[in-house]
């Protein structure tokens, strides 16, 4: 694996610390109703600072998985969460492991797309990828990164499907955040990938649902290989 793909991958230290502490719950460490040992004790056996522990149990309370009682200290409530946000789940996981899913959810977008489309969304469709085009040949990653989600966000509006339209909004946001702090202008124009994009939305138009799915395969084929 290439040093970006690490890069991809690294967790920022509170999302390492909740894992860290989550880990020790279900293994049973820390018990259900057991009170975790004092701040000091545990940014010691975690190694980190305090701010960034006090950080990762504000997000454990909030997800049910612990309860802080003040002039206490904080209680174990619950071995598994409760319910964390899908976003700040996604957020934690790997980058790759997202964009498993995403494909999943993309390729039956494309189906449906291809048969559910109107006028409306073939537009925004043509219109995404011309901006998307346009900030590629001036090098602007932060409009092309842009275009580039508002058209596949166009082709799951398009699905006409409520539920595949969130939950695309929910990946697709947070792996172009990911993507966002790694990419460079040189990137860009390697990682291109216009063509598949074209191929696509000709597919959407004349509805055919496989060559849509088929040109969806591809272009996330790509991408993964890039992650990798």
């Amino acid at each position: 694996m290439n040093s970006k793909s690490l890069r991809i991958q690294r967790q920022p230290l509170v999302d390492q610390v909740i894992e860290q502490l989550q880990q020790r719950i279900a293994q049973g460490e820390f018990e259900v109703g057991a009170k975790l040992p004092s701040e000091p004790e545990l940014t010691d056996l975690l190694g980190v600072s305090r701010s960034t522990l006090r950080e990762a149990v504000r997000v454990l309370v909030h997800i049910g998985l612990l309860e802080v009682r003040q002039g206490d200290g904080t209680y174990v409530r619950a071995r598994s969460a409760i319910s964390e946000p899908l976003e700040r789940r996604l957020q934690r996981a790997a980058i790759l492991e997202v964009y498993e899913v995403r494909r999943i959810l993309e390729l039956e977008i494309a189906r449906l797309a291809a048969q559910r489309r109107d006028k409306n969304d073939l537009d925004q469709m043509r219109k995404s990828l011309q901006q998307r085009k346009s900030a590629l040949d001036i090098g602007d990653e932060e409009a092309f990164l842009n275009a580039d989600l508002a058209f596949h966000q166009a082709v799951a509006i398009a699905s006409k499907n409520s539920v595949l339209i969130e939950l695309y909004q929910t990946f697709s946001t947070v792996v172009r955040d990911a993507l966002a702090k790694l990419v460079t202008d040189a990137e860009i124009h390697r990682a291109d990938q216009t063509m598949l994009h074209e191929q696509l939305l000709d597919a959407i138009t004349i509805g055919d649902a496989e060559a849509a799915e088929q040109w969806t395969a591809k272009f996330l084929e790509a991408i993964l290989q890039q992650l990798c």
